[in-house]
């Protein structure tokens, strides 16, 4: 009986394309863009700023998108960026997270160590990778780094986008560095195990940081200042010295973040994408959506949006170019690493650069600094 698609699609993600069918059938699967749908039967899919909350309206409470997505790794973020917020609301956040967790067990688990991760492809759940976006959490006490890790903090971004007690954030009016506390959380981080993070870090702070740490960092969800003139990107030689010190950085499809355009598209992201591949090889580029899944679906006025204004002034904001929507719409559903996959596949990048994109990259950052 001659193989079905799916036979055929199973036997390329395995890699035996021969005993499928000949020669002629194969390069015709993979004219047909198969070579993609292969690929994505097996990849390592990390997202390393996404969040997800299972929620009753949805089909399978969600779970069912996650599967259509074929990610394995979500990055959320817990707890407030606001400094005066921030410990308490973290706390909150944590114990939220682990509720959640333990009432779909079957379906996910926390990534404390790098061996989660091989668990979680495993068993086919969803991994969660917890982060802070500011570090003001810990306020002037480094063994509040010990308790959140126990509480199973992996990821900690040293500022948001304002001055804390560690440096100063992309939006302020000096660029400092790190301050010696700075110094002394970025090395408690790196003995801990804690991925060090600098995406909304400021100019100074972001290079010192990258000198400072003893294993790789990354710019979890950003884009290129090159392509864009944004407070929140980073520049070519901010790229440079993350990819010398082994590090990853996360695009965003942030619609401000990607282009000045009203709306930006797919194409304009997929530019941020090669920008960084041409740059500095294609080693040191990952996805951070900076969005939900299956997608954010709210609306301008809608409380979420309003939430996510209140953390701003208006001079900020301004600062921000902040517009609506923040999302561009072929980013914002569970197809989005799809989208990614195809995008960069029909920019002439091979399966095997795509892979690194999808999660190999962040995967070996995870490896460095993560427990075994």
């Amino acid at each position: 009986m001659a193989p079905t698609r799916r036979d055929i699609l199973k036997t390329l993600a395995a890699g035996g394309v021969a005993a499928a069918f000949d020669g002629t059938a194969a390069a015709s699967a993979f004219a047909q863009g198969d070579a993609i749908e292969a690929m994505m039967a097996n990849a390592l899919i990390i997202d390393d700023l996404a969040g997800f909350n299972p929620n009753p309206a949805l089909p399978d409470h969600g779970f069912a998108m996650i599967k259509e997505s074929g990610v394995t790794i979500v990055g959320p973020t817990i707890g407030s960026v606001v400094p005066d917020e921030s410990y308490e609301s973290s706390l909150m956040g944590l114990s939220r997270l682990a509720g959640r967790i333990s009432q779909f067990a079957d379906r996910m688990m926390m990534i404390r160590n790098y061996s989660d991760i091989e668990i979680a492809r495993r068993q086919k759940k969803l991994g969660v990778l917890a982060n802070f976006q500011n570090s003001t959490a810990i306020g002037t006490d480094l063994k509040r780094l010990d308790l959140f890790y126990g509480l199973g903090v992996r990821q900690i971004q040293l500022t948001f986008n304002w001055r804390n007690w560690v440096g100063d954030g992309c939006t302020e009016r000096t660029q400092a560095g790190l301050s010696y506390f700075g110094i002394d959380v970025v090395q408690k981080m790196n003995d801990l195990g804690i991925i060090v993070d600098v995406a909304h870090t400021g100019y100074q702070t972001t290079l010192d940081a990258i000198e400072v740490s003893k294993k790789p960092i990354v710019f979890s969800h950003t884009n290129c200042k090159a392509l864009n003139d944004h407070p929140r990107n980073k520049t070519d030689d901010q790229i440079k010295a993350l990819a010398a010190k082994g590090g990853v950085m996360g695009i965003s499809s942030f619609n401000w973040f990607v282009s000045d355009k009203p709306q930006s598209s797919v194409e304009d992201l997929f530019n941020h994408y090669d920008h960084v591949i041409k740059l500095v090889g294609p080693d040191h580029v990952g996805i951070g959506s900076d969005f939900g899944l299956p997608g954010d679906r709210y609306k301008e006025g809608d409380p979420e949006w309003v939430e996510h204004l209140r953390i701003y002034d208006p001079r900020e904001w301004k600062m921000l170019k902040g517009r609506w929507p923040p999302f561009i719409d072929a980013m914002n559903d569970e197809r989005r690493y799809w989208t990614i996959a195809r995008g960069l596949y029909k920019r002439g990048h091979s399966t095997g650069v795509i892979e690194k994109v999808l999660g190999q990259n962040f995967a070996r950052v995870y490896k460095e600094i993560l427990k075994p």
